[in-house]
């Protein structure tokens, strides 16, 4: 059975040939979207939201992260390593910036630029946004690519409280390209590549919000630069990079959890792990909780740094992003005169502000069984009666992580009962009984 439905692109890829069907991925999933099919792991498109959830447990490393091919730094004269603070805070304490922009510089990249140069413009266009749309209580983030697509597929009735607009990756990737454009550049001499700690990112990349284009030419995991990085260090002493743009203290520290919240200062929340995030979402969605102001939302355990592409121990790299911003605060402030230039000339800032505008946000509900109403109550009502004859103990020997999950899948004609053992043997016992009455005639009946 292949992968189905194709709301989204997906970065994360089962290897059928070391999956082994365990079934740790299959119970690990938040959104159920993972059957075991003839002994392998297959992921339901429609349903996943690139968490990585099953990456982190696959034993087998069955599971893997899909990246663009590293030689496509070759096709383009102009080449453009975006890079998250994130990244920085994978080395060691010792390792400096501007040593690593080195190393960058030698692998290929003709420029460098951190994406959270965008930060305190986009906390303006959020400010700005929550002012426009006061009939809104809850705002969430957009950031975080796996939040957005999990209230989509898993909460769409919330879709609305999602901020509309782009995140600090994207905003980034417009300026630079617009930039070296406006310095003589043609555009498609310029290849932009973002180093991306997670799988969600690399999906928000390769399809972005209904409507939008991304000016990101490819993607490469940060665990693969981090080693191309971390080999070049300990093989010579690289000569440092200088460093020509800035960045605040708080600019390294949007990635942490309270990232964004702390840039606020009327009531915000920071949820970080995608379990706490779908309890809180549940509790937002049934109105239990009031959560007025911003909710900063981030699926993976203290945000970016617990990203699965990120090689490094996320306590450790969260406290190497903390000194950097101490560091960065303790030191004069460096006016940066292309970031001047780029953020405090209105025309320039106006027309960055209207690109990264998302006008709509769609819900893709993953609970949807037809267009139809009737049918759909009808299949609801149908699913009940199959989930009450399966023994509910969520065994997973079936293919499907729940006895629900089994009985959404024979509605959907996707598996059938008889997949339960314990149905099975229940339907086998039947069949004796009537065959001690009937005997052989059974079979013509």
């Amino acid at each position: 059975m292949s992968e189905t439905g194709s709301y989204f692109y997906h970065a994360l890829r089962v290897d059928r040939n070391v999956c082994t069907g365990c079934t740790h991925c299959l119970r690990s999933c938040p959104t159920e979207a993972i059957r075991i099919r003839k002994g392998k792991a297959v992921i339901y498109s429609n349903k996943c939201i690139d968490c990585g959830e099953c990456f982190k447990v696959c034993p087998s490393h069955a599971i893997y992260i899909k990246q663009d091919d590293f030689e496509l730094l070759d096709d383009y004269k102009y080449r453009i390593a975006l890079v998250p603070a994130t990244f920085i805070g994978q080395f060691a304490n010792d390792v400096k910036t501007s040593q690593i922009y080195a190393c960058l510089k030698k692998i290929g990249f003709t420029h460098i630029y951190e994406v959270e140069h965008a930060v305190s413009f986009l906390i303006e266009l959020y400010k700005q946004y929550m002012a426009e749309h006061d009939e809104i209580d809850t705002f969430i983030s957009p950031y975080c690519p796996a939040i957005v697509r999990l209230i989509q597929v898993r909460f769409p009735s919330l879709v609305h409280n999602i901020i509309h607009l782009n995140a600090p990756l994207d905003i980034a990737s417009i300026v630079i390209r617009q930039r070296l454009v406006e310095a003589g550049i043609p555009s498609e001499d310029i290849g932009i590549f973002y180093v991306s700690p997670c799988a969600a990112k690399i999906a928000a990349v390769k399809s972005p919000a209904e409507g939008k284009k991304s000016f990101i030419t490819g993607v490469i995991n940060m665990d693969f630069l981090y080693n191309k990085v971390k080999l070049m260090l300990s093989n010579s002493k690289s000569i440092a990079e200088p460093i020509n743009h800035s960045l605040t203290g708080k600019d390294v520290l949007w990635g942490l959890t309270t990232g964004e919240s702390r840039n606020f200062n009327n009531s915000c929340f920071a949820v970080d792990g995608i379990r706490n995030a779908i309890e809180f979402l549940e509790k937002v969605e049934d109105e239990d909780i009031s959560a007025n102001g911003l909710v900063e939302m981030r699926a993976c355990d203290q945000s970016c740094v617990g990203g699965v592409l990120c090689p490094t121990n996320r306590f450790v790299a969260k406290q190497k992003l903390k000194a950097r911003a101490e560091i960065i605060d303790s030191k004069p402030k460096k006016e940066d005169a292309d970031q001047k230039v780029a953020f405090n000339n209105k025309e320039f800032a106006e027309k960055i502000a209207e690109m990264v505008k998302i006008d709509e946000i769609k819900p893709r509900s993953i609970l949807k069984l037809n267009d139809n109403l009737q049918i759909a109550f009808r299949m609801v009502e149908n699913m009940k009666k199959i989930e009450g004859m399966l023994p509910g103990i969520d065994c997973s020997a079936c293919g499907a992580p729940t006895c629900n999950a089994l009985a959404e899948d024979v509605i959907r004609n996707e598996s059938k009962i008889e997949n339960c053992i314990f149905a099975h043997k229940k339907m086998e016992e039947f069949y004796k009984v009537m065959f001690d009455i009937w005997g052989e005639d059974l079979k013509t009946l």
